[in-house]
């Protein structure tokens, strides 16, 4: 770890007193899982031994970095995992508030916490709770405490995972796995009492087999939820399908009981919606201001398409054509990436804080291209339009296999894991035209996932 003695402080650290000692503040507390594994989730491993890259570097947890005002990052923790002895961590969410502290239940964390999963055949998913210590010097050293066991997913290889909520109290998590055989879709609900939370496992059948190497069966990759405006329990939960070119549709409620605060959940498939055939639907986020409309990266086409849904007949459809994230012509055919599923590889997909903005990465072309979401007022039906995305920026990420981008809670800065050059990247964003800038990297072997925390949701030791 870098030292950060009160004399060498950066101009964006600024200190307070607490007690009788001097704190340094980040803006943000970051965490990125790293693999542990060399090769990991990458499909041309078998048939083209894998993306070139430096094999001998391996994760071995997940690690903890501060984020100073101006966008640069700092180890915490000396640079020393904050958590070991997790296989494969390729996916990390920020937890809330849950229940009562003492419950006999496997809790969650009251605040300031974790949920990790393990991309392994068994796979698995680990809640910790997080908080900070400050050294005499102004440093800050995380710790992370498992709360209970780990907990089986219910399928093979859970690349992604995500919280859902009922008003301000967390209440369990949603966990897409890829899948050996078939893609299976697990929301578990945490709720009172010693017995086990409740939970429902979705297999999601046969792919397309339109790309026999890689659809012959479903593979769930992510997963995104939009609250109904009533009741507010009710949302629709959409799981992006890369095996089966689908967005598998389902209403998913969750209601707490008043009297004993127990909770209940369902959860029925009401909709798919096909992408087309053979993109492989990745990564899929709805807006968070417009709660209609869905990003979705295609990953085997390497484009970003938008769904919304209809208010004549409550389905989803597409919101104009699939837009490519590549530049015309690339790759060549003599070009090495070429020869990886013609350079097409996206990889994650995102909203601004303003919803006004997109932001999508390519791995291969190791880029993010910026698109403006525009609106159109519709004063015959008092309605909002939209028209389809426009094209504003394209940027490299200033490294290698962009696989998960995170965007800080402000808008300010978006920071990208690169799994093959072993880093993280920093950006910093313009909020009025949405383009971005390259701040900072960290050395960070095999970064799979990056998440963002402010300190102040962190309790202390």
């Amino acid at each position: 770890m870098d030292t950060y003695h009160l004399d060498r402080l950066s101009p964006s650290i600024f200190r307070s007193k607490e007690g009788s000692r001097m704190v340094l503040h980040y803006k943000y507390i970051g965490f990125v899982g790293c693999y542990t594994s060399a090769g990991q989730a990458d499909p041309f491993e078998s048939s083209l031994g894998g993306v070139p890259h430096d094999r001998s570097r391996v994760g071995r947890g997940i690690l903890a970095f501060g984020v100073d005002g101006s966008g640069n990052m700092h180890f915490l923790n000396d640079g020393e995992p904050i958590i070991e002895g997790i296989e494969n961590p390729s996916y990390l969410c920020i937890l809330g508030r849950n229940g009562e502290e003492g419950s006999a239940r496997p809790a969650l964390p009251r605040a300031g916490g974790l949920c990790v999963v393990s991309e392994v055949r068994g796979g698995e998913f680990q809640s910790y709770s997080i908080g900070r210590d400050v050294t005499r010097t102004g440093e800050i050293i995380i710790r992370a405490t498992a709360i209970g066991t780990a907990l089986g997913t219910g399928g093979s290889y859970p690349c992604h995972v995500m919280s859902s909520n009922v008003g301000d109290d967390l209440v369990g998590i949603i966990v897409s796995n890829y899948g050996e055989d078939e893609g299976v879709l697990s929301i578990f609900v945490f709720g009172d009492g010693s017995v086990g939370p409740q939970s429902v496992i979705v297999a999601l059948g046969p792919g397309s087999n339109v790309n026999p190497d890689r659809q012959i069966s479903s593979h769930a990759h992510s997963a995104s939820v939009t609250r109904h405006p009533s009741p507010p329990s009710s949302m629709d939960l959409c799981c992006a399908d890369l095996g089966s070119d689908v967005i598998v549709r389902f209403s998913l409620s969750i209601t707490r009981s008043n009297e004993c605060g127990e909770i209940s959940l369902s959860c029925a498939e009401t909709e798919r919606i096909s992408a087309p055939p053979g993109s492989g639907p990745r990564s899929i986020m709805f807006n968070p201001v417009f709660g209609d409309i869905a990003i979705v990266s295609l990953e085997m086409t390497a484009q970003v398409w938008l769904i919304r849904k209809s208010a004549k007949t409550g389905g989803y459809e597409s919101l104009g054509e699939p837009v490519s994230l590549l530049p015309q012509n690339w790759p060549k055919e003599s070009d090495e990436d070429y020869r990886f599923n013609h350079g097409r590889w996206a990889s994650d997909a995102l909203w601004s804080p303003c919803g006004k903005f997109a932001y999508a990465a390519a791995r291969l072309h190791n880029s993010i291209t910026v698109f403006n979401l525009s609106t159109i007022a519709d004063s015959s039906s008092m309605s909002v339009e939209f028209e389809p995305l426009r094209f504003v920026q394209r940027v490299s990420t200033e490294g290698l296999t962009p696989r998960c981008l995170c965007m800080s809670e402000c808008g300010q800065f978006i920071f990208v894991a690169h799994q093959h050059s072993h880093d993280i990247s920093s950006f910093g964003r313009n909020e009025s035209d949405g383009t971005i800038e390259f701040i900072d990297r960290l050395d960070v072997p095999n970064a799979a996932c990056v998440k963002l925390i402010r300190p102040d949701c962190i309790g202390q030791h």
